[in-house]
Order: structure tokens, then sequence, then C-alpha cells
């Protein structure tokens, strides 16, 4: 009789994340998630389908873990005030990977439209959040920008302050980018 498989879905599902955060989508092969992940070939085509199956269950994973976190400071903080609190953790260091769903947005064209929509929709619901949040910072008398066009130059800063911050790691750069971005808005 054979032995049943064992294994920790949470812990295969973060290695899988880290592996992709690093490498790409398409950086990693399957033989990688194999030896990395510590499951066997048929267990893994038997969970995740294939490589992109497990990939979008580390997004998700990813999506749980971090950038949910991310868009809940915004809903709980109206005004300035959750936006200067999202941006907060936005730090560079030697360990600085940028975020996963920013590095995905540019392997488009290497995955199905149901995978890129997982980051594709959470940018788009942090980019709705936002103009939420200047919406109301107008209303404090916060802020009296565009909230739309605010909104849209917002995600776009994300997506190159995450490119950027992977070869500067400077904290000292790092905060007096945010600290001029946020000023912006104010």
């Amino acid at each position: 009789m054979a032995r049943p498989v064992e294994y920790d879905l949470n812990k295969v599902l973060n290695t899988a994340m880290e592996i992709f955060w690093k490498k790409g989508f398409e950086g990693v092969s399957m033989n990688e998630l194999v030896t990395h992940t510590g499951l066997n070939r048929r267990t893994m085509y038997s969970l995740f389908k294939d490589k992109e199956g497990l990939f979008r269950d580390a997004l998700e994973n990813y999506y749980k873990k971090q950038s949910s976190n991310k868009l809940s400071v915004l809903i709980k903080n109206p005004g300035i005030k959750g936006i200067e609190l999202f941006f907060e953790t936005f730090v560079f260091s030697n360990k600085f990977k940028g975020c996963l769903f920013s590095n995905t947005i540019r392997e488009k064209d290497f995955m199905t439209e149901e995978t890129y929509n997982i980051p594709k929709n959470y940018f788009e619901r942090i980019r709705n959040q936002f103009e939420i949040n200047l919406l109301q910072a107008k209303e404090m008398n916060e802020f009296s920008g565009d909230a739309k066009a605010m909104s849209l130059t917002m995600i776009t800063f994300i997506h190159g302050f995450n490119v950027y911050g992977k070869y500067n790691h400077s904290k000292e750069n790092g905060d007096a980018i945010i600290k001029n971005f946020l000023s912006m808005i104010r």
C-alpha cells in the first residue's frame, strides 16, 4: 500500500511565492519548484495542474499575506491618513524585492488572462480606493486636485518605486522619494 503524501500546503505556497517573486513566472522551471517545495511531480501536478496553477495560488497567497493588508489600511483610514499609512510600508533595504504583483504585471505575455487578472484587479482596487481616499480628503479640505488623475499617478508611482528599489537599496533615498511624493497630495 502506498504511503500518503505529507506536505504543508502553506509552506509549499510560501516557498513557491518566494521563488516566483525572485525569478518571475517565466524564469522558474517546474524542476526548481519540485526541488524547493519538496513535492514530487505527481503531487505537484495533482494539486496545481501545472506551473501556472501553482503561480495563481502563489499570487493568491501573496494577496492574503501582504497585499490585502495594504488595501485594508486605505479602507480603514479615510483621506490622506490612509494614503500616508499605505506608503509608510514602502522602505528600501538590501533585501528589497519590490512587489510580486508589480513584477507579474510585466510578464503579461507569459500567462493566461485569468492569472494576469489577479495583480491587475488588485491594482484596480487600489487605484479605486486611492480615488475614494482622495475624494474624502477633498471633503476634509486636505486635497484640492483631481482625485482620478492623482490615483492613476499613484499606481504608476508604485510600479516605478518597486523597480527603482531593486537596484537602489538606500533607505534614505526611499524615504526622500516617499516624502516628496506624499507632498504632492497634501
